[in-house]
């Protein structure tokens, strides 16, 4: 088993890797422009860069579908320069990263209120004598913080200096703090949360809100959803799948030898796919679990909105770092079987972007089978119902702090029930 897992990475240079993730920003590049007029381009970026970005603030309804991919393609460009800039090689947790920030410029992500958390982060490298490329990471999870760089900027107004500098303080207090924050939850849910800056960045987030309210600063949650599909988004959705599979498969020796092996992960924290299974095995999970997710979401007769498009791709991203189809269906039926059993009265999208974000329990499901995943659902399906009200949509990982909430509390009642064996 270790031959192989050597031979593939002496196979897959850092080159093709990085090749193949520029596919998905040049595309959508090519995609907004040949589907939006410049004009229409550039409104839309603007209306992109003026929104507050709360909780939930869905680009495709605000600004169109060629800025929401541009502004997408764009972030995705900076990041991929930077950790190539950084001398990365691609692992499990950076490819992770990139689509979560990807996914996450549908709803709520940009240049212009993401760039503090980096700043911070930067500081933070400079202050411990450390290198910028241990901490870069983190700084791309922490942006989970972006309203509140956007809050700040609709606050000054047209005092752009004013603004700045301010989202310079406070945007890198938060980027210099994560780092070290972040890190100590990961034995708060013993690593069965896959989205562990959502807890750490939940609790933050707490204490952030806690401070604005009293401060008697208006926090108005957004909740406009696009209840329509546009086929053309659905359209590069799939072949997008397709061609993940496809490039998959030719680097692995065109067979889909290795899958089954990999589907016996658990997925628990730190399980790295392209370490442990190769490149082109990880690939093809991703590009398998995007289908699973697009067929679940026309099960539901779901629209491709922003949230959803963004917890596609998240769902994808950590096909490279812990989630694969079995131990993902258990958490998804659970958070389907709690919405109607508890008749949770919210629309179709909510219940889509919670069952597929809610797969950050995939662990629980891959280590206690699926029964229990089932369990982990149901009970996301009611936590997430209430959760966001203690961060008042400042922090975008919501699903990821009802997930390690759910984790530190079930796994220790799962262990509760275990009998030691006794010599």
């Amino acid at each position: 088993m270790n031959t192989i897992k050597i031979t593939r990475e002496k196979e897959v240079s850092r080159s093709t890797m990085y090749n193949v993730l520029y596919i998905l920003p040049l595309a959508m590049v090519l995609f907004a422009l040949i589907t939006t007029s410049p004009k229409e381009l550039i409104e839309g970026i603007g209306t992109i860069y003026k929104s507050n970005d709360i909780l939930l603030t869905d680009y495709l309804l605000i600004a169109g579908t060629g800025a929401t991919f541009l502004n997408a393609a764009v972030v995705l460009l900076v990041n991929l320069w930077l950790i190539k800039r950084l001398e990365l090689k691609p692992n499990g947790i950076i490819i992770a990263a990139l689509f979560l920030l990807t996914g996450f410029s549908f709803m709520g992500k940009n240049m212009f209120n993401i760039w503090p958390f980096y700043f911070g982060g930067y500081i933070y490298s400079r202050y411990h004598g450390i290198s910028y490329k241990n901490v870069v990471i983190i700084n791309m999870f922490s942006t989970a913080f972006s309203p509140v760089a956007s809050l700040i900027g609709e606050m000054m107004g047209t005092n752009v200096i004013a603004a700045l500098v301010i989202m310079a303080v406070v945007g890198g207090f938060i980027g210099f703090i994560m780092p070290t924050v972040s890190s100590r939850f990961v034995t708060f849910h013993s690593g069965y949360n896959l989205y562990n800056m959502g807890t750490a960045a939940g609790f933050v987030g707490m204490l952030v809100y806690a401070l604005i309210n009293e401060s008697s600063i208006t926090v108005t949650k957004n909740y406009a959803l696009l209840e329509s599909n546009d086929w053309r988004v659905v359209t590069f959705l799939l072949l997008y799948c397709i061609a993940l599979i496809i490039i998959g498969y030719c680097i692995n020796d065109k067979s889909f030898k290795g899958y089954k092996h990999l589907m016996k992960h658990s997925g628990r924290l730190i399980t790295d796919m392209i370490k442990q299974d190769g490149f082109g095995l990880s690939l093809m999970n991703m590009g398998f679990l995007g289908l699973m997710c697009m067929g679940f979401i026309f099960i539901l007769d779901g629209s491709f909105n922003g949230p959803v498009v963004a917890a596609m791709l998240t769902v994808m991203g950590f096909g490279s770092f812990g989630k694969h189809p079995r131990n993902v269906w258990p958490i998804v039926a659970g958070v389907v079987l709690g919405w109607y059993f508890f008749k949770i009265e919210t629309s179709t999208s909510m219940l889509i972007i919670s069952a597929l974000f809610g797969t950050t329990l995939a662990p629980i499901a891959g280590e206690y089978g699926s029964i229990i995943g089932m369990l982990a659902g149901i009970l996301h399906a009611t936590l997430i119902q209430n959760i966001g009200a203690l961060h008042g949509g400042l922090m975008l990982y919501n699903n990821g702090l009802s997930g390690g909430i759910i984790a530190a509390i079930l796994i220790p009642v799962i262990d509760a029930f275990k009998k030691e064996n006794k010599a």
